[in-house]
């Protein structure tokens, strides 16, 4: 995690204030429905009429957002004002490019991960493997309607919103929930018994390792959250990630109730 410098901050009592504000919001976005969605605890559980068409459905459409995650960072990247702050998600961005720390490749060899399988390989690449595995040919159809809209709405608070609602939505919106987000993922990968952990390491390093990303943008949230207009900001961004999320998920689930008739759902 990068240092934030601590000089421009107000009296030593705003910062603790300010962290436990964003302590409550964290708190709040655990419990979104983006976080809890029937969606989610469907695939955990395995109550979803054919997991594999599911995953496979999940892995055709989520490549349309999670391909995009360079320029969701960049955007943020552009809308923040202090130098400490850039440069700490300049850190991130790297991450995304496939260059790790000595001591995440330790976590992640405890963890089964292969570093030949990760290094050098940017995360998007990482999905797309996923999604290849599950035979998806993201060339074969065009992009459906709902993915574009949830990204290009995404960009546009992040790249148009203040700094603190672009961090509100990025880091508090989407990192701080990653982990809560991928396991129903990871626990329905594992029942289908046949997707190589090499194919499935996109997931391991968002349950695994990605601690470092969610500690900076969180530090950059507290330092945020010292006036009454950040901590608005923040709350705004989160919850307008939460429930464009929440809004995918509604449309996934309703795929997955009923795959037949899954692509006649508007």
């Amino acid at each position: 995690m990068q240092t934030i410098d601590k000089a421009r901050e107000p009296a030593p009592c705003v910062p603790v204030e300010a962290a436990r504000y964003v302590g409550r919001l964290s708190t709040e976005a655990r419990e979104h429905r983006a976080v809890q969605h029937p969606y989610l605890v469907a695939l955990r559980e395995g109550t979803l009429p054919d997991t594999r068409f599911a995953l496979t459905d999940f892995a055709r459409h989520y490549y349309g957002y999670s391909a995009h995650f360079p320029r969701y960072v960049t955007s943020v990247i552009s809308r923040l004002e202090r130098a400490e702050h850039r440069n700490a998600l300049l850190h991130n961005l790297v991450e995304e490019g496939g260059t790790y720390r000595d001591d995440d490749l330790a976590v992640l060899a405890r963890a089964g991960v292969d570093r030949a399988w990760i290094d050098g390989v940017a995360h998007p690449m990482l999905f797309r493997r996923f999604a290849e595995a599950l035979g998806v040919d993201h060339g074969a159809a065009p992009e459906a309607d709902h993915v574009v809209c949830w990204r290009e709405m995404l960009l546009s608070v992040l790249s148009t919103a203040s700094a603190a609602e672009a961090i509100g939505a990025l880091g508090l919106g989407t990192e701080t929930i990653v982990h809560a987000l991928y396991v129903p993922f990871v626990e329905a990968i594992a029942r289908l018994g046949d997707v190589h952990p090499r194919d499935a390491v996109f997931f391991a390093l968002h349950t695994v390792v990605d601690d470092d990303h969610q500690a900076t943008l969180a530090a950059i949230a507290v330092d945020l959250a010292a006036t009454p207009e950040g901590r608005a900001g923040l709350r705004r961004g989160m919850l307008k990630a939460l429930t464009l999320r929440a809004g995918f998920w509604d449309w996934l689930h309703a795929r997955a109730l009923d795959p037949p008739r899954a692509d006649a759902l508007l």
